[in-house]
């Protein structure tokens, strides 16, 4: 005798957390932007009870405020922000990339390798950011550190997000700011391939730290950091940074201290 097949349930929330961060990390619905319940049933042709899921799960991961009036809104990245969400990666990823490279393999670098050739390739900031993202997050899955992963996923929505934000604000620069990360990506890569701990910690460090130079809004051309990108090119020797290397990092140093130095106390 035949068993009818009963389909798995839905989870209507989940399909509405999925379409509101997409959303929302690509700037269709832009920061500050309310999310009213009834709006958004009506949109997705459901009760509010699933809407008001989704958007609890969206604030516990950083994507949306609740106002003390009740009204719900979409999180406006401020300069602090973007400085505590970089200072976060840096403490995170610096760890992860110098786990991972003491597990790096060949099949590794190639995952890597196609991951950045997609980069080149995308067509806007969006698909850039979200292959950005899944090139760190393959990174820090190799750190065979589960419960770092973990801490860093909590978060890796705020990350996509400011990243996505910072290509947008510099719409202008575009160009120079994909090679600038493209350029530290390889970078990345050759320190994890090389299997030197402390240099890929580095390197990464190095590379987050210098998307403050780019989340400036109405810079006219590129910041300082980015003559690195200029005349770089994979195969270089990532164990011996120049002059300009030294230079580009006083310079993000610099930017992160002013950006500090304007936080409420």
């Amino acid at each position: 005798m035949t068993k009818n097949h009963i389909p798995p349930r839905r989870n209507l929330a989940n399909e509405i957390v999925s379409q509101l961060r997409s959303d929302i990390i690509s700037g269709v619905v832009k920061q500050g932007e309310a999310l009213a319940e009834p709006v958004l049933a009506k949109r997705f042709g459901v009760s509010r009870a699933p809407v008001r899921e989704a958007i609890i799960e969206l604030e516990r991961a950083g994507l949306v405020q609740f106002e003390s009036t009740g009204r719900t809104h979409v999180r406006t990245l401020e300069e602090r922000d973007i400085a505590e969400i970089i200072e976060t990666r840096v403490a995170l990823e610096t760890m992860g990339a110098r786990l991972a490279a003491i597990h790096w393999n060949a099949k590794d670098s190639r995952w890597v390798e196609a991951n950045i050739a997609a980069q080149m390739e995308a067509a806007t900031g969006a698909e850039f950011s979200q292959l950005d993202i899944a090139m760190h997050e393959y990174i820090m899955k190799c750190s065979g550190n589960g419960r770092l992963v973990v801490l860093w996923q909590n978060i890796r929505w705020q990350f996509e997000m400011a990243l996505t934000y910072i290509h947008q604000l510099q719409e202008k620069l575009a160009y120079d700011l994909r090679r600038f990360t493209v350029t530290w990506h390889w970078k990345v890569l050759e320190a994890l391939a090389a299997r030197q701990p402390e240099m890929a910690a580095r390197m990464m460090g190095q590379h987050i730290t210098g998307a403050l130079e780019w989340s400036i809004p109405g810079i006219s051309e590129p910041p300082p950091g980015a003559r690195l990108a200029r005349n770089y090119r994979p195969g270089m020797n990532a164990t011996r940074p120049t002059d300009d290397d030294d230079d580009a990092n006083e310079e993000m140093i610099a930017i992160a201290k002013a950006l500090a130095s304007n936080r409420p106390s």
